[in-house]
């Protein structure tokens, strides 16, 4: 917001040099503009004085106004001479809306300062790249059989309606109080592609995402633990949606527990939403980590089996 806030007052300044340059240009080109513009100014300030001093007095503004319409021809018509533009002395916004500012009075954040968020978020998420690839305009369900499956009700496809939907109100309900998500199954079965709709539909929101690979992840809090690094790990825990994808490919270490089970429940104490994908299921996260930490997962997230067939091999197929 700082950083926003900064580039409004720094085009706001730009935008004053240019205008001071065009008014140089054409005084340079023209000096008789210069003398219509002292005189304009000099005449508005005497009549002011006048007005405030007999404020009933209404031949002071008649006479004014005269003036400036002589004085006013004469600008335009060496405006046109010169091929000087009507607005040389006028300040010139990328934004007409809020002028420059941010924000349009009566209105609060003008759209320009909300795309200019938008755009810091994705550039902070670690997810631009992905995002241009994966998001729900681009989900394609044809990928999931129809067929179904040995040990399971819903077919591949019908189970990923329902994650859909439930996904699609996640979104459109993050503002309120809800468990966070954990999305497992095999490999290739759209994990990432889901989290990644939901981390672009959460910012085009207007809200903060950050995705980290476990490996990433683990490597931060492990540099940050032992002094390896000064970058600080505080947006883990201040984000408004933390994804953490492929948790348990991490290397092994005996601090590894610790810091997912930290982080998770600090996150959960402060009511800020996760997604984490894993290949894990609930019995095999809880011999990676502790009881502790698949306690809170079973207490604060809601999870979603996926299953069918790599949708990875399929697309290599088709292709």
């Amino acid at each position: 917001m700082d950083s926003i806030i900064t580039e409004y007052e720094n085009q706001r300044a730009s935008n004053k040099r240019e205008r001071d340059k065009r008014v140089y240009e054409a005084y340079e080109l023209a000096p008789e503009i210069k003398k219509i513009d002292m005189e304009i100014a000099r005449i508005g300030s005497s009549t002011l004085r006048n007005i405030l001093a007999s404020p009933d007095d209404t031949g002071a503004k008649e006479e004014m106004k005269n003036k400036f319409k002589i004085l006013k021809k004469k600008k335009n018509d060496l405006l046109l001479k010169f091929n000087i533009p009507a607005d040389y002395d006028k300040l010139r916004y990328k934004c007409d809306m809020c002028k420059d500012t941010g924000y349009v009075e009566g209105k609060g954040r003008c759209s320009c300062f909300n795309q200019k968020l938008i755009d810091r978020l994705y550039d902070a998420s670690n997810m631009r790249e992905l995002l241009k690839k994966q998001n729900f305009n681009l989900f394609n369900m044809d990928f999931y059989s129809k067929n179904h499956v040995k040990d399971f009700k819903n077919t591949p496809y019908e189970n990923m309606v329902n994650i859909k939907k439930f996904c699609e109100e996640f979104v459109d309900n993050f503002e309120k109080p809800s468990k966070s998500l954990m999305f497992y199954g095999d490999t290739g079965l759209g994990k990432t592609y889901m989290s990644s709709c939901i981390g672009k539909a959460v910012m085009d929101k207007g809200r903060t995402v950050l995705y980290m690979r476990s490996t990433r992840l683990f490597r931060m809090l492990d540099d940050e633990r032992f002094g390896r690094s000064k970058d600080g790990t505080d947006g883990l825990y201040e984000v408004d949606l933390l994804i953490i994808d492929d948790l348990g490919t991490e290397t092994y270490s005996k601090n590894n527990s610790s810091y997912i089970l930290d982080l998770v429940s600090e996150r959960i104490n402060r009511d800020k939403k996760m997604i984490i994908n894993t290949n894990y299921n609930f019995e095999g996260l809880e011999k990676l980590y502790t009881k502790r930490f698949s306690s809170r997962l079973l207490d604060s997230f809601n999870m979603m089996y996926f299953y069918g067939e790599d949708i990875r091999k399929k697309k290599l197929f088709k292709n």
